[in-house]
């Protein structure tokens, strides 16, 4: 496709992702020629009264979310709305959303699963801070930078405001596996332990690479917990885990400070690369190139002198043989004598034979 929005400032080139309230494309600003991701409003609704309430919304949320700077965070343009359809654009993030790294056998080491984790964490307070929810963690939202091994949280599209202590309305969408249970009721109270929720969900897929069972099945069906799926992990992620997916919002952590301080600590940056045997490393100097040449009289002393150690250590050798060969005849020659002047001796009688003649 080829599309020009933003009074021809950009070229919309192909779209790269489509997700519950908006359609993402790849594209070019057209004045520099760089490479930016924006993403438009996408209807739910076919009555046009309620999609233009929907659209204003959109566009709110845009405004209020460009106060959420953070490094994990997809940095935000600008935003516009050109025919009544609103428009945001972002920075492009060359890099993989995590669930097709993960998913669907390839789970993370412990250590590294927590440091992403810890680094979206860290993006959701800087949310929180500003009075928002972002209502859809999960490992399709956050792109692992090629180049950085930074995790950046993205698509706040379904991002509301919250209010402690009041019952608020929740949209109805969601996404199955990592969505609280009160996000399907259509008034509930909300707090950071809803995405809190999302948070320990995603872990739980990064570190199984499994989908968590919908939170709406889980009053019959049991959640099996990390460690019953890799028993190699260690007790505290999987408590933790658990403890940040807990069906009643009250018995979650209240705050992403509070559950990310379950989690076991990690040693270093925590980040598995793949192993790369360094080759041999060979030790060397810094030489004059002058001293490397030699004039005709040294190289001569140095032949003469190969020349002669090799023949003298040579001889040594030959010294040591021969005299241990002659030693060793010597010996010999010693040995049969005394044998041939035992045997040409005459018998003699012992003591006891001659007394009794």
């Amino acid at each position: 496709m080829a599309l020009l929005v933003g009074r021809g400032k950009y070229l919309l080139q192909e779209e790269i992702g489509r997700g519950i309230s908006g359609i993402t494309y790849k594209a070019i600003n057209q004045t520099n020629n760089q490479v930016v991701v924006i993403k438009t409003f996408a209807s739910v609704s076919s009555q046009e009264d309620e999609a233009s309430d929907i659209r204003k919304k959109f566009l709110y949320e845009a405004r209020r979310l460009l106060e959420c700077s953070h490094p994990n965070i997809i940095p935000y343009r600008e935003f516009f709305s050109e025919d009544g359809v609103p428009y945001i654009v972002m920075n492009y993030i060359p890099g993989k959303t995590l669930d097709k790294i993960v998913l669907p056998n390839s789970p993370l080491p412990e250590a590294t699963a927590i440091k992403y984790i810890q680094q979206v964490g860290n993006a959701l307070k800087v949310v929180h801070d500003h009075g928002f929810l972002h209502r859809d963690v999960k490992p399709q939202n956050l792109i692992l930078c090629e180049d950085t091994q930074q995790v950046v949280l993205i698509d706040f599209g379904i991002a509301r405001e919250f209010s402690r202590g009041l019952v608020q309305t929740h949209t109805s969408l969601v996404s199955d596996g990592y969505a609280p249970i009160e996000q399907y009721l259509p008034k509930a109270e909300r707090t950071q332990a809803t995405d809190i929720y999302g948070l320990a969900a995603t872990l739980y897929t990064l570190v199984t690479a499994q989908i968590p069972i919908s939170a709406t099945l889980r009053d019959h069906l049991i959640l099996n917990t990390p460690q019953q799926i890799r028993p190699e992990l260690s007790d505290k992620i999987s408590q933790a885990i658990m403890k940040g997916m807990a069906l009643e919002l009250e018995e979650r952590p209240s705050s992403v400070d509070e559950w990310l301080a379950l989690l076991p600590e990690t040693s270093g940056n925590g980040i598995t690369e793949l192993p790369i045997t360094p080759e041999p490393k060979m030790e060397t100097e810094s030489i004059d190139s002058n001293s490397l040449v030699l004039d005709s009289e040294e190289m001569v002393e140095v032949v003469e002198q190969t020349s002669v150690q090799q023949p003298d250590k040579q001889n040594q050798l030959w010294k040591i043989i021969a005299i241990g060969l002659l030693i060793f005849l010597g010996l010999d020659y010693i040995i049969l004598k005394m044998s041939d002047r035992f045997k040409d001796a005459p018998s003699q009688p012992n003591v006891t034979e001659q007394r009794l003649l």
